[in-house]
């Protein structure tokens, strides 16, 4: 995980048929920072966490 990450992240988290569109590949829930089945905005902070290495 690395600052390549942001654009796709805040992809999956406005848009999920974009995401999966554009980044057919990648598993949609690797989004979901808090492991709780969901991506949503309550990831934000998890998903800051791991970019800074605290997670």
């Amino acid at each position: 995980m690395d600052f390549a990450d942001i654009n796709p992240f805040v992809l999956a988290l406005t848009d999920h048929d974009a995401y999966v569109a554009e980044y057919p590949c990648c598993d949609y829930y690797n989004g979901d920072c808090t492991g709780n089945g969901f991506v949503d905005f309550g990831d934000i902070n998890s998903f800051v966490a791991l970019l800074s290495g605290g997670g």
